[in-house]
């Protein structure tokens, strides 16, 4: 791409310098034969574009060179700069999975290499594994039963490849793959949109966890610099549907689709091994990976696991292992123990339960007859444990003189019974933590959201006005329709913002967590420095498109509004709808006609709009609605059906219709008004003309290169549109009725505030979210109860986010004995 623009630069300035060079002889010649210039004095006049040439081909190469090299070191530092912004993550992350020391348990696993590769076959420790994948990165998919530990490899995986990565090499990030949007062309008056895949996925991931500039992560991904760990392709969707299958299975597709220079770009997948069988069995799998089959802890790897985390002291845990040990071939009552056990998760789990040395109130861990009344049993404890130890270090970090400036420095203490109702609400039953929409409720969110926009705006608009009208002359202050057609504007614009932020605070969009999870807590200055920009931001987005708006409407009561021709407004009029109509149909990838037909379509549609216009002229409103109504979509569902009628084509022919039904408001007396009829008409000819199936590509090309060059005009663009709104809505419902529009907009950007304050007020109020839900994910985070994985919030596994569904009232720690 740099050296296609290069090769451009350099074709502009080769144009450039000939046609200075022809310039400088038109006038040699010239000034000869007018006597000005002597002959000798020719080589001269010729010499000095040739120089000024050549000094700017060489500027321009040297130029050209120095951009080279600083896009080159610019990638470079943004790499070093990512890979470093995910080790502190994945290192942090590594530390809540294992605990301080990072014990990880040295499994054994089964690989199976792929065909030609030089991975060692057969049973090996996950240290071994560690070590030949870092050096030399492959495709790799890691299967297992639930909790063998595939998160945690994956974590592991990441962090050593961090560890031994060469400069400029490239950077491991771990993602969820549950969260990979399938890719699709999304239509909407004859637009088709590519979104979703993995590559546009991998990018939005790094700009909005890691904050790397779109442009470079683009660069980045295209050049492979990135190696996806995708970790969960059995969360995709539920296990017993068939569109859960089609939707694994469509993610392998694109994995296998995922190309380097090399061949298949490396990768790692993490997938159940009885999930990743059934997708095999229907023809999708990972192509040319190496797969690895976890096993679980044996009772040695458990007695080394517990030495470790004891620190080689007798540990209650010890029983633990000697039970394992005796559940392989002993007592029938060990062996739900040695099976429970035998997962990292529960091994882990079991430890915090167990070796806080209270175990005199536990029951031991062989007096469970079956695995499922020990796994019950163990998940029982997990939020009341994980709480407790949580609570523990917060009042450790308080009580320490460092620990004022560590994460748990400012966590309050949580009941356990409070945080398991927090946890069963928030836990949103496609994964993850839930919005806070979702929390409350789809019909409560937009109740609330609705009825705040419309009380703040009723109670501005009922006392604000009358002070405002002082500031200006009597003879502006005029709802020239009515005072209630400005009141059902902006009712209707609060309603549409209601339903706006009701759709936000809904969305499916995961809970994120802020930057300062992971650091210390921000000092009262930096909170005060974020809240004056948040004020300034707030102030700028709302007081600026306002008095725009109303310095519009102003200027309509200024002389020179009154001697502006009726022409100027009309042609004003017909050149503004075709730059806002080209802006968007560049934007958003508008497509008039994708195939012959829908051209034909184009053409005929509005040709027929005239006759219909006319037949409808001459009948009253009754017979039009039972009997033409009816013939009329009718016969546009035919056409649409034959693939003639098509949306843009539709709006053309509506538009002809409108035309003909009144043509009054068509000539240049009409001033703006009429010339925006106009020019959309003329949009609509130059989209058939240019954004056809075969030209639209061609046209978007051009115009966003021209809009490239044009952007520093985009923000007076903007105020310049919003004061030609202002002087054209006066005219329809008069100065006060826009400064109505005006105080309206001023006041919804205050509504987001509000009506986040509110649901978060009835979410409390109902028991299922504290007041500070970020405060509290972030303790659950430190707690152990949560991970964090491409910069979003998930429970730390899905067993424990399915338990506390299937108990949704809050027991105290007694009852779970």
């Amino acid at each position: 791409m740099g050296a296609r623009q290069d090769r451009r630069g350099m074709r502009w300035l080769l144009v450039g310098g000939v046609v200075t060079l022809s310039a400088g002889g038109v006038w040699a010649v010239l000034s000869m034969r007018r006597g000005g210039l002597h002959p000798q004095d020719v080589a001269g006049v010729l010499g000095l574009p040739l120089g000024v040439l050549g000094l700017l081909v060489g500027s321009a190469l040297s130029l050209s060179a120095l951009r080279l090299q600083r896009a080159s070191d610019g990638l470079a530092v943004a790499l070093d700069r990512l890979a470093g912004s995910i080790e502190h993550v994945e290192v942090a992350e590594r530390t809540h999975m294992l605990g301080t020391g990072a014990h990880l348990i040295d499994l054994h696993v089964d690989v199976e290499p792929r065909s030609g590769s030089t991975d060692p076959p057969g049973r090996q420790l996950l240290s071994d594994v560690a070590r030949w994948y870092c050096a030399a990165p492959g495709r790799l998919v890691v299967t297992g039963p639930p909790g063998a530990g595939k998160t945690v490899l994956a974590v592991h995986l990441v962090v050593r490849l961090l560890a031994v990565r060469a400069p400029g090499a490239p950077v491991p990030v771990r993602l969820s793959i549950r969260d990979l949007p399938p890719p699709r062309a999304r239509r909407w008056w004859g637009l088709r949109r590519a979104e979703g895949g993995l590559e546009r996925w991998l990018v939005a991931n790094l700009v909005q966890s890691y904050e790397v500039d779109g442009a470079t992560a683009v660069d980045l991904v295209a050049r492979r610099l990135v190696v996806p760990v995708l970790d969960g392709l059995d969360e995709m969707d539920a296990e017993d549907t068939a569109d859960g299958q089609d939707r694994a299975r469509e993610a392998l597709r694109e994995l296998n689709d995922y190309q380097g220079v090399d061949g298949s770009a490396p990768l790692v997948l993490t997938c159940r091994d009885r999930r990743y069988a059934e997708l095999a069995e229907r023809h999708a799998w990972l192509r040319e990976a190496t797969l690895l089959r976890i096993a679980g802890v044996d009772a040695d790897q458990a007695r080394m696991y517990v030495q470790l985390r004891s620190d080689g002291r007798e540990s209650p845990m010890d029983a633990v292992a000697d039970a394992m040990r005796a559940g392989a071939a002993g007592p029938a009552a060990a062996r739900p123990a040695a099976a429970v056990l035998g997962s990292p998760f529960y091994l882990g789990l079991a430890f915090a339960v167990y070796g806080g040395g209270a175990t005199r109130a536990l029951r031991p861990v062989t007096d469970f007859r079956t695995e499922d009344e020990l796994r019950e049993y163990l998940l029982a404890r997990c939020v009341p444990t994980a709480t407790a130890a949580a609570n523990a270090a917060a009042r450790q970090a308080r009580a320490s003189l460092t620990g004022a400036r560590s994460a748990r420095s400012r966590q309050r203490e949580y009941d356990p019974v409070a945080v398991h109702r927090w946890l069963r609400h928030m836990a949103d039953p496609e994964g993850g933590i839930a919005t806070l929409g979702r929390v409350v409720g789809k019909r409560t969110t937009t109740a609330l959201s609705v009825g705040a926009a419309l009380s703040l705006v009723v109670s501005v608009l009922l006392v604000v006005p009358d002070v405002v009208a002082r500031w200006f002359p009597e003879e502006w202050w005029e709802h020239r329709a009515g005072a209630g057609d400005s009141w059902a504007l902006s009712g209707l614009l609060a309603f549409v913002n209601g339903v706006a932020w009701a759709v936000v605070m809904g969305g499916r969009e995961p809970s994120r967590p802020s930057e300062r999870v992971r650091q210390r807590p921000a000092r009262a200055g930096e909170r005060m420095l974020g809240a004056a920009r948040w004020a300034c931001w707030t102030a700028f987005r709302a007081l600026v498109p306002a008095g725009a708006l109303v310095l519009g409407a102003a200027l309509a009561f200024e002389t020179w509004y009154a001697e502006v021709p009726n022409l100027g407004w009309y042609a004003l009029g017909v050149a503004v709808v075709p730059v806002f109509a080209g802006v968007m149909a560049v934007d958003e990838d508008f497509v008039a006609h994708s195939d012959r037909r829908g051209l034909i379509g184009c053409v005929v549609l509005p040709v027929s709009g005239w006759p219909v216009a006319l037949a409808l002229q001459g009948l009253d409103l009754a017979a039009w609605f039972f009997l033409c109504v009816p013939g009329l979509v009718s016969a546009l569902v035919l056409l649409a059906r034959l693939g003639i009628a098509r949306p843009y084509s539709m709006a053309g022919g509506a538009l002809v219709c409108a035309y003909v039904w009144d043509p009054s408001g068509l000539g240049p007396d009409g001033r703006f008004l009429a010339g925006v009829s106009v020019g959309v008409a003329v949009s609509y000819v130059l989209g058939c003309l240019l954004l056809g199936s075969g030209s639209a590509e061609h046209t978007r090309d051009v115009a966003r290169r021209v809009g490239r060059g044009l952007r520093w005009l985009l923000p007076l663009a903007m105020v310049l549109g919003l004061l030609l709104g202002g002087i054209g809505a006066v005219t329809q419902i008069g100065f006060a009725g826009v400064v109505f529009l005006a105080l309206t907009w001023v006041t919804l950007n205050l509504t987001g505030e509000l009506i986040y304050a509110l649901l978060l007020l009835t979410a409390h109020l109902q028991g299922r979210m504290p007041l500070a839900p970020d405060t509290f994910l972030a303790w659950a985070y430190h707690a152990g109860l949560l991970r964090i994985v491409g910069g979003a919030y998930q429970f730390r596994h899905s067993e424990l986010q399915e338990w506390l569904v299937r108990n949704p009232a809050a027991r105290g720690p007694d009852a779970a004995l």
